[in-house]
């Protein structure tokens, strides 16, 4: 009886992501910011990225879902009567906004994916660029009412870096066919804020986001890095705790679903080391920069590798030290 107990206990043990802080595991990224060890789930390891040194900063930003909860924050086709790789955003709030490449915004004549990372000053207004994930519509109110979270992996990257409507439209063809998510007008909504999407991402929302939620450095956590079958595919970093937390859950559904049709082999890659997480980064960071947007006090800035792309948004007014207030990497795929 007691063997039997203890099978069943192991197997049980067996279907739980791993959950190892270990310290020989931990290492550090960059100054200030340490990786811990890898949450697994199938074929996915996310490993959590906590702020390591020196006092967090306490500066505090919006971001575009709590912007528009509030109604704060208003985007809105042109007045022209609308373009489709134009948008108008207004942040009326007392905090800069934060724009992440990448974000879902559904409503106004069709919905739309933002194309770049950038921050919006407080009491300002602009014109984004934006990318349709909608093949089919262009009808209904001039208003946009939500944020659909932030596109899968591949979306990402043709809108943020590629800024090609027709490579955007494949994408979302491709990644809506392999989880079912089809619709009459082609639009990403399904996965973004619909059944298919909530179908897709609960396994791993139970497996990774619950543990990470109860995670002991919780606290300290500015981002994560995602691996599927062993290789790096993203590493999205915020400069504070708080403005991490704001995104983290739009973040992990996006690596869930960037994940959800991968294979998943019987025998799992082991998650991958600390060197292959750093050869990630730096293969983008000994790239040149190039100033993409350039706004008052604030720069977006990009570097393109054969293999990995970058964008981080700075603030020039930021004491040295302090970092990106946002950086984002990604495979090139």
């Amino acid at each position: 009886m007691r063997t039997m107990l203890f099978r069943a206990a192991l197997a049980a043990t067996a279907l739980l992501p791993a959950l190892a802080l270990g310290q020989d595991q931990a290492f550090d990224l960059e100054p200030g910011t340490r990786v811990l060890a890898p949450l697994t789930w199938k074929q996915l390891a996310v490993f959590p990225v906590v702020k390591s040194a020196g006092a967090v900063d306490s500066t505090r930003y919006l971001s575009l879902a709590e912007g528009l909860a509030r109604k704060q924050v208003r985007v809105t086709e042109l007045e022209s009567g609308g373009a489709v790789n134009r948008v108008r955003v207004a942040n009326r709030s007392k905090l800069p906004l934060l724009l992440l490449g990448g974000e879902v915004i559904l409503g106004g004549q069709q919905d739309r994916v933002i194309g770049k990372d950038s921050i919006i000053a407080p009491q300002q207004d602009a014109t984004v660029e934006v990318f349709c994930v909608e093949h089919g519509r262009w009808t209904g109110r001039r208003e946009f009412v939500e944020v659909g979270g932030l596109a899968e992996g591949k979306i990402r990257v043709q809108a943020k870096y590629n800024r090609d409507q027709d490579r955007v439209w494949g994408a979302v063809a491709e990644k809506n066919a392999a989880l079912e998510a089809q619709s009459a007008t082609g639009t990403y909504r399904n996965l973004a804020a619909g059944a298919a999407g909530k179908r897709a991402v609960q396994p791993y929302q139970a497996a990774i986001t619950q543990a990470l939620v109860k995670h002991p450095h919780a606290d300290t956590m500015v981002g994560v890095i995602a691996a599927i079958n062993g290789r790096v595919v993203s590493v999205d970093l915020f400069r504070t705790p708080a403005l991490f937390a704001s995104h983290r859950d739009h973040l992990l559904d996006s690596i869930y679903i960037t994940a959800a049709d991968a294979p998943v082999p019987s025998a799992a890659p082991p998650p991958p080391p600390a060197s292959a997480i750093k050869a990630f980064v730096d293969g983008a960071e000994r790239e040149t920069a190039e100033v993409v947007s350039e706004v008052g006090a604030t720069r977006t800035v990009e570097k393109k590798g054969r293999d990995v792309l970058e964008s981080q948004v700075e603030d020039k007014t930021s004491s040295p030290g302090q970092g990106a207030v946002y950086k984002s990497v990604q495979r090139r795929e």
